[in-house]
């Protein structure tokens, strides 16, 4: 497998009991920052939804192909305001991702565009399909005949 997401609520939602949970730990981590992660020839384009995040908002970080991205959502609101209505998540919210070894972690290529940063990771070198030469087997060895020359071992 090529990406891994990192999910530190997966054991915890295991052990406890169903109705309890009801996929509140998986919904709060990818309600915060969807993702979609895509493979195209040799790259995998990853997509994450961050509207009202600014560019300087935004870190990216490759350690031990660990992808993490972390963004700042401002709160609109000032002090004195009533909220009537807010469902909208605001703060730092971070995602990590496990990069395979077949993809190149240090050649991430990142763009910021309305709201949607996209994210572009090669494949790496050595997984790439690499063309094997095979040989036709050992090379024939050449003998000739040759008559005995007839001035060899005579003595003069």
């Amino acid at each position: 497998m090529l990406i891994h997401q990192w999910d530190p609520f997966r054991q915890f939602e295991r052990d406890l009991p169903r109705p309890f949970t009801s996929g509140f730990a998986r919904d709060a981590i990818s309600s915060t920052m969807p993702m979609d992660a895509v493979r195209r020839d040799h790259e995998v384009e990853i997509t994450f939804d961050l509207p009202g995040v600014a560019l300087a908002d935004v870190d990216l970080t490759v350690e031990r192909n660990v992808l993490t991205v972390t963004a700042t959502r401002p709160s609109p609101y000032v002090e004195g305001d009533h909220v009537v209505s807010k469902e909208r998540r605001f703060g730092t919210f971070t995602r990590r991702v496990v990069l395979g070894d077949s993809l190149d972690g240090s050649a991430v290529e990142a763009n910021l565009d309305a709201g949607v940063l996209t994210l572009r990771i090669p494949v790496s070198e050595r997984s790439k399909p690499q063309k094997v030469t095979v040989a036709a087997g050992p090379p024939a060895i050449e003998a000739a005949v040759s008559e005995p020359d007839p001035t060899e071992g005579a003595d003069n």
